[in-house]
């Protein structure tokens, strides 16, 4: 999204890109420090320093919006790589005993990597993807980062040193740490739900008791069940693909959502400043 906004409608001079922000009669200084980073923009001048300061909001709220389209669209295709590396975990789970025995070690680095990959990424999603969507108090996500983060490094960490000395402790840590991300999965789902304008206080419920019915029976297959760890990979990478799945349709439904909301306030921008407001390098009008 680069665009160019025009300087003084009555200059007659026909709008387009600047390489910098352009410090116009009658506008306010800016600090290089503000536009670091940034795309550079030329602002209209209207003659007041107030105006010009509104106008540059307009601009940086535009580029916020743009790199939200951007940064929600990459997250979600990285969900959906997990939910291709879970698929993995399935098949081979599926397979005969000696195959499984026999790549047991690259089985468990993927089983295990991918989820503290995953993760990370869920944390990235709550402070930043849903910061305009959900309530997250500060507090609850330190408390989420320390779990989340935490307890899918170290079991990880621990099968790259010795599959056969950690499996079992590897495990428990991982299977208990799910709580969590499926406590993750129920604020995303209702986020989802309430944006589409639906009832969700019966979804709410049914959606927890399915996430802590899947995270909790696997946790006692694995420790009570006759081969346990083989049926509780069945729970465990259901689970994961469902959890993969809420966090992709939250982030391209923002990504979405940022889309048309960004080209909405262009549409506004453009029918208060005329026609030929907004123009990309000069020649075909911007389109999101």
């Amino acid at each position: 999204f680069a665009q160019a906004i025009g300087s003084k409608r009555n200059s007659g001079a026909r709008p387009h890109l600047s390489h910098s922000l352009s410090i116009m009669e009658g506008c306010v200084e800016t600090s290089p420090s503000l536009t670091k980073g940034c795309t550079p923009l030329s602002v209209p001048c209207v003659g007041s320093a107030k105006n010009s300061w509104s106008d540059r909001r307009q601009v940086y709220e535009l580029e916020r919006l743009e790199g939200l389209v951007h940064k929600d669209f990459h997250l979600a295709v990285l969900c959906l790589v997990y939910t291709g590396a879970n698929v993995v975990c399935l098949v081979f789970n599926s397979m005969d005993e000696e195959f499984r025995e026999e790549h047991r070690m690259p089985f468990h680095m993927l089983e295990f990597w991918s989820t503290f990959i995953f993760a990370v990424l869920q944390i990235y999603i709550m402070a930043f993807v849903a910061s305009g969507s959900l309530c997250v108090n500060p507090w609850l996500l330190r408390v989420v980062m320390v779990f989340n983060i935490a307890f899918t490094f170290v079991p990880a960490a621990l099968l790259a040193v010795s599959v056969e000395k950690f499996e079992v402790l590897a495990h428990e840590v991982e299977y208990s740490n799910e709580i969590t991300m499926a406590a993750i999965d129920i604020v995303m789902v209702r986020a989802l739900m309430r944006n589409a304008g639906a009832k969700v206080l019966a979804i709410n419920y049914v959606t927890a008791l399915f996430a802590l019915a899947i995270t909790t029976t696997q946790l006692g297959v694995y420790n009570w069940a006759e081969d346990g760890e083989h049926l509780a990979h069945y729970f465990e990478f259901c689970f994961e693909m469902l959890s993969s799945l809420i966090s992709f349709s939250f982030c391209i439904n923002n990504s979405f959502g940022s889309a048309k909301l960004l080209q909405q306030r262009l549409d506004a921008m453009q029918s208060s400043w005329g026609p030929d407001a907004l123009i990309h390098d000069g020649s075909d009008p911007i389109s999101v």
